[in-house]
């Protein structure tokens, strides 16, 4: 453990780098979901969206049908679900048949008995997300806005404004946003993420019905070498497009600065993560035929919910690798145990580099600050967040990595900084009474100090 966190040495070889930062980046994923909860907000987020589905679908549906494209919407879980239908059943093959000497003589045939038991298992899932769709497509198709009114209007506007803000809290707790956007900006961005956010699915399913064509396969088929370089390029895209979607919804939705290859990792991890249980969920059909033979014609309910709170983990779990990509440097893995000496050291080494960087109209970052003082990230995080606290550095616009002093040298006391760490306060006890004559003898030598620039 102490590897993994250590500094590494100049002369380290890269590929031992690249495996310590790894390793670092996966046990970070790992404590944050357990800190954050991530498997309890996913459950919440289900049951916040399973309430809000069908005036969120109606929301859209009324965007689509404003377009000229009202079933569109039906259409596109329609195409997901025989996605899924071809993953499960594949196209079957024609009945084969074998060739003798007497004429050809029909494949044999499987035992309807065995052919029967195994439906249930095949199709359960397909049949149940058919009904599903139906059932809550057929609530929306009744939804009436012009019998709603304004204030029915309003409703569905603040129901799905609410699961928006749901996703937005989620995602601002595993940053560890310090606030949420203020409700005028919420609401803006909201009311324009609903109005997007059909035409955009209506856009991307036009296109990959085009692109998925059997005309488009056979010319690519015909200008590329092999075959099967065109079938994989079709197939790539939708992986493309999820991730693609999922890296924009992590750099945009936390209330914080997000850099883009934080949100493309966690976005790549978090897209083909989705598509694997998708896969493993409907290839392995995990207790489809038991729950139906427990539920009957209820099963489509926890079938549903299970599909979504799994799709809500990856989700969530994705975020956390763009959360752990991003703070590597400065996550604390355990409290940062510093003797006193040290931790005056790297507060005064702090400071005078901070004042010349500032000199030099620079600001300072801790990345570039761990380099030049050649020490932990979190040591100097630490020691970060008490002059913080004491005034003495002031973040650059809420950025938790970039700082500047707080005043210039000549304002800046060495007996202030040498209190911010050993303290002021001693009890009157014996021991009390030697430890203030130690530290107003350090006051008294640090007065004759004055800050210096750090020359970088």
């Amino acid at each position: 453990m102490d590897w993994i966190w250590s500094t590494p040495e100049p002369d380290e070889q890269k590929w031992l780098n690249l495996i310590r930062i790894i390793i670092q980046i996966h046990f970070i994923v790992f404590r944050e979901f357990q800190r954050d909860s991530i498997t309890l907000r996913a459950s919440a987020l289900t049951f916040t969206v399973v309430l809000s589905l069908v005036p969120m679908l109606a929301l859209g549906t009324a965007v689509l049908k404003g377009l000229g494209a009202g079933d569109q919407m039906r259409e596109v879980a329609y195409k997901f679900i025989d996605q899924l239908d071809l993953s499960v059943n594949p196209v079957e093959e024609k009945e084969e048949q074998i060739t003798s000497a007497d004429g050809p003589v029909p494949a044999p045939q499987p035992d309807r008995d065995k052919a029967t038991a195994a439906e249930p298992a095949s199709d359960s899932l397909i049949v149940h997300l058919r009904k599903a769709v139906d059932q809550v497509f057929d609530y929306v198709d009744r939804t009436n806005f012009a019998t709603l009114g304004a204030f029915g209007i309003l409703g569905i506007v603040i129901a799905s404004i609410f699961v928006l803000g749901s996703i937005e809290q989620a995602m601002n707790a595993i940053w560890q946003a310090e606030s949420s956007r203020p409700i005028g900006r919420k609401v803006m961005d909201y009311l324009a993420l609903m109005i997007l956010l059909p035409v955009s699915i209506n856009t991307v399913m036009a296109a990959m019905a085009t692109l998925q064509s059997q005309a488009l396969l056979v010319r690519l088929q015909g200008i590329l070498p092999g075959t099967w370089i065109a079938s994989f390029l079709l197939n790539l895209i939708p992986i493309i497009l999820l991730v693609a979607t999922f890296t924009i919804l992590y750099r945009f939705l936390p209330n914080t600065r997000v850099n883009f290859f934080s949100a493309f990792v966690g976005g790549v991890c978090g897209g083909i993560g989705w598509l694997l249980i998708q896969v493993i969920y409907i290839k392995l059909q995990i207790g489809v035929a038991r729950y139906n033979a427990i539920y009957g014609s209820f099963a489509t309910l926890p079938l549903f919910l299970i599909w979504m709170h799994m799709c809500w983990v990856v989700f969530l779990a994705g975020a956390e690798m763009a959360f752990a990509v991003q703070v590597r440097r400065s996550y604390l893995w355990k409290d940062a145990v510093l003797n006193p000496g040290l931790r005056l050291a790297l507060a005064f080494d702090i400071m005078e580099t901070t004042l010349a960087d500032f000199h030099e109209r620079r600001v300072t970052d801790l990345a570039g600050l761990a380099r030049r003082l050649n020490h932990p990230d979190s040591y100097i995080v630490s020691v970060l967040e008490s002059l913080f606290s004491k005034g003495l550095l002031r973040r650059v616009d809420g950025e938790k990595d970039r700082f500047v002093p707080a005043a210039p040298a000549e304002k800046i006391d060495s007996a202030e900084i040498f209190d911010l760490i050993y303290g002021t306060e001693a009890p009157s006890s014996p021991g009390g009474r030697m430890a203030k004559k130690g530290l107003k003898a350090a006051r008294s030598a640090l007065a004759e100090e004055k800050m210096t620039y750090r020359e970088t």
